[in-house]
């Protein structure tokens, strides 16, 4: 098969509609705390969103949990009618590093091009609020981003990538380039500017090369049932990155990837039925025709995100 095929049309139906993850209040779901259900164990396990004030009238810096520095320029930010925002702001992050954290958040590092997926430098939630009016910095203007190399990342240079705020007709699935300057390498840690418009999430990425010239063959992870919520993804061993798996319908067991010939991988099955939380992996070398049926079984909260922390 060719490495660049065109996009699986049932990855596009299932992100059709709605609000980016984690963007505006008004797309955060209502959780039931006592749920099992997967967007419940998300918002429990996953990255806390980190809070910090801004001076908008200065230059600031603010530095996050995870080591990370942001620095907004002096008077940048505007309100949605294009009048200079005054006073002081919030601004809201959330920063993840690992595969454990992309599995718990749901936030994969593929793209639009099938048999192809990103190495994560660091994925990255940044929103500017003043009250509950969201702010954007002015055309021109970018916020400075400098971030820990996380471990094991090697030299290849990271690029820019960004997911929508809000969900267009004309959105592709995945990861999208940017035209934000390519990030720049220093002594462990990464530099990069933000414009910081209408994005929810940025991710500042290299290409999977690994296998890059092998053939691009599909694999199929079965799950033991159709749960109301199933998440399947496929690790490659070794890099920080994670492939999201799609089903046909909602109803579907089989759930479809296209991944190089050769990979060193992890399948990984996280499922909720009735309340009640599956995990279950299994590392393959991927081959032609592939069907992976990892082992599922029931697992406590406590356990489930034991087990992920562990991959």
């Amino acid at each position: 098969m060719t490495r660049y095929l065109t996009l699986l049309g049932a990855a596009g139906l299932l992100l059709a509609a709605g609000c980016r993850k984690d963007d505006v209040i008004s797309c955060a779901p209502t959780v039931d705390p006592t749920a099992l259900t997967l967007k419940a164990f998300s918002s429990r396990n996953s990255v806390a969103r980190q809070t910090f004030t801004l001076a908008l009238g200065a230059s600031q810096t603010i530095t996050t949990a995870g080591g990370a520095s942001l620095t907004f320029p002096a008077n940048s930010l505007l309100l949605p009618t294009g009048s200079p925002a005054t006073g002081t702001a919030q601004v809201r992050i959330r920063e993840i590093y690992t595969v454990p954290d992309m599995v718990l958040a749901n936030m994969p590092t593929g793209i639009w091009r099938r048999g192809e997926m990103l190495v994560s430098g660091g994925e990255f939630n940044i929103q500017v609020w003043q009250n509950t009016t969201r702010l954007r910095l002015a055309p021109g203007q970018a916020a400075a981003l400098q971030s820990p190399i996380p471990t094991a990342q090697d030299t290849t240079r990271q690029l820019v990538w960004q997911q929508p705020a809000a969900l267009l007709g004309t959105d592709s699935v995945g990861w999208q380039p940017t035209n934000a300057p390519r990030v720049q390498t220093l002594p462990g840690a990464y530099r990069a500017a933000l414009p910081l418009d209408s994005i929810g999430w940025w991710n500042l990425d290299q290409f999977w090369h690994a296998y890059k010239g092998a053939s691009v063959v599909q694999v199929t992870v079965k799950t033991p049932a159709a749960a109301a919520e199933t998440r399947v993804y496929l690790r490659p061993v070794g890099y920080n990155g994670l492939l999201h798996l799609w089903a046909r319908n909602p109803t579907d067991t089989n759930w479809l990837g296209n991944v190089p010939a050769g990979a060193d991988m992890i399948a990984v099955v996280l499922q909720s039925v009735n309340g009640q939380l599956y995990y279950g992996t299994q590392r393959v070398t991927i081959t032609t025709g592939l069907v992976i049926s990892p082992v599922v079984a029931a697992v406590s909260e406590a356990e489930a995100l034991r087990l992920i922390r562990q991959l």
